[in-house]
């Protein structure tokens, strides 16, 4: 299965940026996950009720009161036999990838994807897989903004890219 992962979108309003990021990058992608700071509760409203593919999102630090009743600060998913953790993050991008793999267990999960960072990570810790899409509208720590695909299966990531957003 191909997930299309993303976070730290930042957007108040769904919009064209998004609709050309869903339907382009995220395109092949047969379910959608976003790790935190959609920031406006109509962008979840977007991609939970208007968007096809099954989507499944996490609490972000940016994301306000109107969608903190609404999403969990992580989440543990069964995607295509693989199990997937799925957190925002917290404090400074130097030790991000430390402070979220300490959050899961290898026992409980093969992937963790995360944000925060705005940084496209693709890391091994302690056995689990950590990925970080990093951001496709706001680059702030980064050079590029970023989506990913990742391929799971039973056997845990089969693959990841990441896709450079324009703009």
């Amino acid at each position: 299965m191909v997930l299309g992962v993303l976070s730290d979108t930042h957007l108040s309003e769904p919009d064209e940026r998004l609709e050309a990021v869903l339907a382009g990058p995220l395109g092949p992608a047969q379910m959608l996950l976003h790790a935190g700071d959609h920031t406006g509760p109509a962008v979840v409203d977007h991609l939970e009720f208007v968007e096809p593919r099954p989507y499944h999102g996490v609490l972000g630090n940016m994301d306000g009161p109107g969608l903190a009743g609404r999403l969990p600060p992580t989440r543990v998913l069964e995607v295509g036999g693989c199990r997937v953790g799925l957190i925002h993050g917290w404090g400074p991008p130097d030790g991000l990838v430390n402070r979220v793999a300490g959050v899961f267990r290898a026992e409980e999960v093969s992937l963790v994807v995360f944000g925060h960072s705005h940084r496209a990570e693709d890391r091994m810790v302690g056995g689990i897989r950590l990925v970080n899409p990093g951001s496709a509208f706001d680059r702030r720590w980064s050079l590029r903004r970023t989506v990913a695909l990742v391929e799971v299966g039973p056997s845990g990531v089969v693959g990841v890219e990441f896709v450079e957003v324009p703009g």
